[in-house]
């Protein structure tokens, strides 16, 4: 509605509502895993050594994502994967939001 006119309808054909708090965060955690297990599918496994024998690749929190790496080289490479698969996927990386931490 903009100066009390309604407008013509907009057709929708695909997509999630915006904060739609049932579906939104759904379809987020399938496509985000989705990425995550194409990342990991061809490559030696990357992460922190955690305990013996396991490696912590990723934690994730509602919608956020961070990738683990125990060197420079291997999270460069991890996100240039991760990026070039989430892209395959539609799912687009906010560089403004992006942060490294060492």
């Amino acid at each position: 509605m903009h100066e009390g006119r309604v407008s013509d309808p907009i057709s929708v054909q695909t997509g999630v509502r915006q904060a739609c708090v049932l579906l939104s965060p759904t379809v987020f955690l399938i496509v985000i895993d989705a990425v995550k297990r194409n990342v990991n599918r061809d490559r030696r496994r990357r992460g922190i050594q955690w305990g013996l024998i396991n490696r912590l690749e990723y934690l994730d929190f509602a919608d956020d994502l961070c990738l683990l790496s125990e060197s420079h080289g291997d999270m460069q490479t991890r996100l240039e994967d991760f990026t070039n698969k989430a892209e395959k996927a539609e799912f687009i990386n906010n560089a403004n939001k992006t942060k490294a931490l060492r």
